[in-house]
């Protein structure tokens, strides 16, 4: 389903520059040759893309926003969607990313719900739950150790 209210070329423009600006340049986490040496980008191409002269200003090529989005990750692509309403996720977080240890955790109690819907444990579910009790553990062990911060 097409959003009806579509971004205007100008407004698209200044998104760009905004969401760049955010993460690149003087002040920011990524000085231009940060980002040169992390995409391939040249230096100036990189420039052009958050110079403060819109006449000097160029929006980058769609392979160069995907590099950028590779190199600034998914909260600069959030960022850069969010201005046409919608986002971005990652899709191959850290093992250890909440998200994966919640979704983990929760697939593998769901099992554990099915096998004692019955209100027991008999051999059978033992042998098939013995996986997700592996899993659980596996998942939960870490936050079992002492924190080193």
């Amino acid at each position: 389903m097409a959003n009806d209210t579509m971004i205007s070329q100008h407004a698209a423009d200044d998104a760009l520059v905004a969401t760049i600006a955010l993460f690149m340049g003087r002040g920011r986490r990524f000085s231009v040759k940060d980002v040169e040496l992390g995409t391939g980008i040249s230096e100036r191409t990189l420039s052009a893309m958050i110079a403060l002269d819109p006449e000097s200003r160029r929006a980058p090529s769609g392979r160069n926003l995907l590099l950028l989005m590779s190199f600034f990750g998914v909260e600069f692509t959030d960022r850069l969607l969010s201005h046409v309403g919608q986002g971005a996720r990652d899709l191959n977080p850290a093992p250890d990313a909440p998200g994966v240890v919640i979704a983990g955790i929760m697939s593998a109690a769901a099992e554990f719900a099915r096998a004692g819907a019955d209100n027991q444990f008999c051999s059978r579910d033992r042998r098939e739950l013995r996986d997700d009790a592996v899993t659980l553990i596996q998942l939960v062990e870490p936050f079992a150790r002492p924190a080193n911060d």
